[in-house]
């Protein structure tokens, strides 16, 4: 059993990071046969009180006064350090390359950096053209920063990939800008499919290779996280999306007579650190209603499966602000209309400027008096 224990004051964003390094021994180390008991109350979990009273032995006194999370994140980000893990004649080297603050254009794609957080958490970023060589000896040397450094043995070592940065690691620095979609990146673009959808349930290895379960004609509930707790989203306004927010999607389809659920944690590019923390743990409290059943399949903006796309049938729109009676629409709104059919096509809100027009593809500028549809010469 892992036993997550909450102090009386602790916030939903240390509950929510609690939860999901739990699920992560559970998961990783415990071949997902563990069992996670949370005490949020001590009265009332008494099993599991005893249980860590057996293993840690009797309280000594009582709790500690809480430390102010404004002190905490101070004392995080006044001891950041950044390192550079590059080759120097043949041989790897490890060198101290920025304090706070931090920028984002210090991170080199073709190399791998150790990010501090003087012993709170060590960080392993590993560039896109990084050698594993190069990722394996950023790894080792984290870890022996632990000894080196005299930090807590318990300090946490992550790695973390380049274009797929959790939130926590990004707030660190000064500014971070998304990359585009990975099409743009330079990366071997994707064939259009060269197959009917309503063949995928007979051909199951054709699904797995296109990370198809089905045609996307399951059953569909969405929820959007608000002041940390998830609100159910209107149906009618099913597949649209805000940059500044987090969404919940549970998808539900049929296989072998009975039901399979897939999860989708949706993460807005502007969305902040406290709502996608927030975003994990009620994916996580979702879960537990479908006794752990679920796959949670997590979703940056911009980068939407295959599959995700097909469940809205062309009809997901992302707008880049946020939701809500406080966030009004602009004078002017261009959304760029990308893909071949109902199954891989989506909407996204871009800068309402010339420079945003692509002539691959469709463009729908509206104002509020008239809306105007711009067709590309090469659009499909």
């Amino acid at each position: 059993v892992l036993i997550q224990w909450n102090g009386p004051e602790a916030n939903l964003s240390e509950k929510s990071r609690g939860l999901a390094l739990a699920r992560h021994i559970r998961d990783r180390e415990r071949g997902g046969r563990a069992q996670i008991g949370v005490v949020d109350e001590e009265q009332n979990s008494a099993d599991l009180m005893q249980i860590m009273e057996t293993v840690l032995g009797p309280r000594a006194g009582s709790l500690r006064d809480t430390i102010p999370d404004e002190k905490v994140d101070e004392f995080q980000k006044a001891n950041l350090r950044l390192y550079h893990l590059y080759e120097k004649d043949e041989d790897l080297v490890v060198q101290e390359i920025a304090t706070r603050p931090l920028t984002q254009d210090l991170l080199q794609h073709e190399d791998c950096h150790i990010l501090d957080q003087g012993g709170f958490k060590i960080y392993v970023w590993q560039g896109q053209g990084s050698s594993q060589e190069e990722k394996k000896v950023a790894f080792s040397r984290a870890v022996g920063f632990i000894q080196a450094k005299g930090y807590p043995a318990t300090t946490n070592v992550e790695v973390v990939n380049d274009g797929w940065e959790p939130a926590a690691f990004k707030q660190l620095f000064q500014h971070w800008t998304e990359k585009e979609p990975l099409e743009q990146l330079g990366r071997a673009k994707v064939d259009a499919m060269k197959f009917k959808m309503t063949h995928l349930q007979g051909q199951p290895e054709l699904a797995a290779r296109h990370t198809m379960v089905d045609d996307g004609s399951g059953k569909m509930e969405v929820w959007r996280i608000e002041d940390l707790h998830k609100k159910p989203v209107d149906p009618k306004k099913y597949g649209q999306f805000h940059g500044g927010n987090c969404y919940l999607v549970l998808y539900t389809y049929q296989k072998a007579g009975r039901p399979h659920y897939i999860l989708y944690l949706w993460q807005g590019r502007h969305a902040s650190v406290d709502e996608a923390m927030a975003l994990a743990l009620n994916a996580t409290e979702l879960d537990h209603m479908y006794q752990e059943e679920a796959v949670q399949v997590r979703v940056t903006m911009g980068r939407e499966p295959r599959h995700f796309l097909a469940i809205f049938k062309g009809r997901l729109v992302v707008f880049q602000v946020r939701a809500g009676p406080h966030f009004p629409k602009p004078a002017a709104q261009l959304f760029q209309v990308r893909g071949t059919d109902e199954y891989n096509t989506k909407t996204t809100e871009v800068p309402p400027r010339a420079s945003s027009l692509s002539s691959n593809d469709v463009f729908l500028l509206a104002t509020r008096e008239i809306c105007y549809l711009w067709c590309g010469k090469g659009a499909p």
